[in-house]
């Protein structure tokens, strides 16, 4: 099967774009890539195949009986990681509907994708989701912000947790402002907490869940150690991996993202690893991490870059290049504007979704040192709908 690409090919310093029909012997599908179009009329997922070579090629557009929303910037629309989450087992995929205050379920079959619910958020603006077992939670940044619990039920449908609502109190707007706004929630890997990233305050939350899937009725508040928390990841010891939109500066500054890294102590307080680890890059707002928990890669989404890092036994950081750019998005258009990325389960391959041109860009990941190389470019995503999240099996 002939599959039009773009191959990204670095040359002696430059970046040029070539367009090639790959022509691997007998390729074989062996995953997919999902990211939502995000459209404020009728929000979508667009799927793409992924074959065996980490290329992709699109495989249909399936609507969330929603709508999209805008939190000010078209290629930051939603100013959050993780709208767009597939379960353990990759059998079913969750995604918000920012625009009409909803969750979409959808099961995963080798053909596609089935739509299976849509229910409302019990908030206003959802932009995150969290998964755990049987429990999700969903940020509802409008206004003063607010997480509330569903459970996920055999078929992976879900149902409200009554008395699960905490309100978040971070004295927003509806819809809210993207630099501002709450950015993530999500499990740490043990399930025993939920963390919460709040931009505005500074703040890294955290809420201890008990066995009844309940968050404690007060968080224990976290400093960030930079300025503007943003996505987050934990590596294979669990230790938490926060991108600082602006690291040690205020909010707005050029060349000043950063990552810092912390341990999860038992009371939930947070214990600095590495403190604000300057990339030299700007807007380092999303953050995955890579093979086994070894490196992690964060999008700077005005520079149109990825950092790598690398993250030690203890979870402390170093930069994989000097100059904070693993990967250059540029191509010839400068409007790439990186968000939401996604890594395989094998960790052989990492996807990011180039919000500015709607396109997913792949790179194959060096399993030894953390570098990306990349392998090809599909488009199939609105440039004028601000895309958002990426979810990989």
């Amino acid at each position: 099967m002939n599959r039009n690409l773009l191959l990204t090919v670095l040359i002696t310093g430059t970046i040029a774009t070539q367009s090639f029909a790959a022509t691997p012997d007998n390729p074989v599908v062996v995953g997919a890539v999902y990211a939502m179009t995000n459209d404020t009329e009728a929000n979508a997922i667009v799927a793409f195949d992924r074959y065996d070579d980490g290329t992709l090629t699109p495989n249909g557009t399936y609507p969330t009986d929603g709508q999209g929303g805008y939190a000010g910037d078209p290629a930051d629309a939603l100013g959050s990681e993780s709208p767009l989450v597939l379960n353990e087992d990759k059998s079913r995929l969750y995604a918000v509907n920012a625009g009409s205050d909803s969750i979409s379920v959808f099961k995963v079959l080798p053909e596609g994708l089935e739509l299976m619910q849509t229910i409302g958020s019990r908030g206003s603006f959802p932009v995150s989701i969290a998964l755990y077992q049987d429990l999700l939670y969903v940020l509802d940044s409008g206004g003063d912000g607010r997480i509330v619990g569903f459970h996920v039920g055999p078929s992976g449908k879900l149902t409200p947790i009554p008395g699960s609502t905490r309100n978040l109190t971070a004295g927003g707007t509806n819809p809210p402002f993207f630099v501002d706004s709450p950015a993530q929630v999500t499990f740490d890997p043990s399930g025993h907490w939920l963390v919460v990233t709040l931009k505005a305050l500074n703040e890294i939350r955290l809420y201890a869940v008990d066995e009844e899937g309940l968050p404690a009725s007060e968080p224990v508040i976290n400093a960030s150690n930079g300025s503007t928390p943003f996505g987050f990841s934990f590596d294979a010891s669990g230790h938490l991996i926060v991108a600082e939109a602006f690291g040690p500066a205020a909010p707005g500054t050029g060349n000043a993202g950063a990552a810092s890294s912390y341990a999860i102590e038992a009371d939930g307080t947070l214990t600095t690893l590495s403190a604000t680890v300057e990339n030299d890059q700007t807007a380092t707002c999303w953050m995955v991490s890579g093979p086994r928990g070894r490196f992690a890669y964060a999008t700077n989404n005005v520079s149109n870059t990825i950092t790598g890092y690398r993250v030690g036994n203890q979870g402390h950081l170093t930069l994989l290049d000097p100059d904070g750019v693993t990967a250059a998005l540029e191509n010839e258009d400068p409007r790439s504007r990186p968000v939401d990325m996604g890594v395989t389960p094998d960790g052989h391959f990492l996807y990011n979704l180039n919000a500015g041109r709607g396109t997913v860009t792949a790179f194959a990941i060096d399993s030894s040192n953390g570098k990306l190389t990349s392998i090809g470019e599909v488009d199939g995503l609105p440039e004028d709908n601000g895309a958002v999240g990426l979810a990989a099996r």
